[in-house]
């Protein structure tokens, strides 16, 4: 089955730790058919990394083109540019996630994957488990959303 026919979607929560050289497995259940190999891993005013498939970032690219090179939002995005890793998994299903990214989010040693649908996020585990994260519903979201 191709991408174009069946979107993968990230969800659960996964805790790994981070080994000597900055490598993180990722889940092997974001690693199967449906799943992109080729990741961008990009900073977040969030304290965690957001990593992304590689088609999200070529959707992002398509919006940039119509966009006048003087335009504010265009250098910005190629700003983001600048600072995105892009990278993809090793045999063992690890990724490697460059110091000074490690850094900028705080990330140590343990850490906690946590699926977003279209991406997944990567926060220090001890940030994350003081993160207040408000239990839902399937049906309390689809009421927020008015399904």
């Amino acid at each position: 089955m191709s991408n174009d026919t069946l979107r993968a979607s990230y969800t659960d929560t996964f805790g790994h730790a981070f080994d000597v050289k900055g490598r993180i497995t990722v889940p092997a259940e974001w690693r199967g058919e449906s799943y992109e190999s080729r990741l961008f891993i990009l900073p977040s005013t969030e304290p965690c990394v957001r990593v992304y498939p590689e088609t999200w970032l070529s959707g992002l690219q398509e919006k940039v083109k119509t966009l006048k090179d003087a335009d504010p939002v265009r250098r910005d995005v190629l700003a983001l540019a600048s600072v995105a890793q892009g990278t993809t998994w090793d045999q063992q299903g690890r990724i490697m996630v460059k110091e000074k990214l490690r850094q900028k989010a705080g990330l140590k040693k343990e850490a906690v994957l946590v699926g977003q649908l279209d991406h997944f996020e990567i926060w220090d585990k001890a940030v994350w488990e003081k993160k207040p994260v408000a239990a839902t519903t399937v049906e309390e979201a689809l009421r927020a959303m008015g399904l």
